[in-house]
């Protein structure tokens, strides 16, 4: 069913107020990222209107995973439930599976995860069993953006927090699973709450490979 757009509010969903569109046209029909309503300026129209899904700019932002900078995959980051206070959760995406050819955009959807570094674990999994290099189950060291941080605990920060010249990391270890084999976040050798440059999100193969920033906190593989 597509409902009415709210007329004096359009960019928000009619029924859970969620911002869902940054730009919305009349001849589109758009959904809700949050509760899944989709909703029209003339819902009678639907059948000559193209409908476009979820067009959130948080939910379809790519947040890219290189492999030791080598573009690899992404993550996008949507928000469920509602309220100001919505749970995330994070998919990975993969560029260019090999083994899928004619997969629309060469993008391929692995999974969907609640953490952060787990989504990227899912990644290095694709990497270590399925992909570029296989049979390898070599622990990784990753790079996650640490979205937990306070950005108004730190005075010496704040500034550069806000105009997105620093971001907050943290950095552990990726390791497969003793039974499965699958790899996932060993959240026990994560350090949180690093300042560095941003764009530095990623997996890392050695600790040589690691941004001269964040070296000093990688642990041991």
């Amino acid at each position: 069913m597509i409902i009415h757009w709210n007329s004096d509010k359009a960019h928000r969903c009619p029924r859970c107020h969620t911002i869902t569109v940054d730009s919305p046209s009349k001849w589109e029909v758009y959904t809700c990222c949050t509760c899944g309503s989709r909703f029209a300026r003339w819902p009678r129209m639907q059948r000559f209107l193209r409908h476009v899904g979820v067009t959130c700019e948080n939910c379809t932002k790519r947040h890219p995973v290189p492999v030791d900078g080598v573009p690899f995959g992404f993550l996008h980051r949507r928000h469920i439930g509602r309220g100001t206070d919505m749970p995330s959760v994070f998919e990975a995406w993969l560029h260019e599976p090999d083994e899928l050819p004619t997969h629309r955009d060469r993008l391929l959807y692995l999974n969907t995860h609640t953490t952060r570094a787990d989504a990227i674990a899912d990644l290095a999994h694709w990497r270590s069993f399925l992909g570029r290099q296989e049979d390898d189950l070599s622990p990784v060291l990753a790079v996650v953006v640490d979205e937990e941080f306070d950005m108004w605990a730190s005075d010496e920060h704040r500034e550069e927090l806000l105009d997105g010249t620093v971001d907050v990391y943290g950095v552990g270890i990726l390791r497969p699973h003793p039974k499965h084999g699958r790899f996932h976040a060993d959240m026990a050798t994560f350090t949180w709450g690093l300042i560095a440059p941003p764009g530095l999100e990623g997996i890392y193969t050695q600790a040589g490979n690691l941004p001269e920033s964040l070296t000093a906190h990688a642990p041991r593989i």
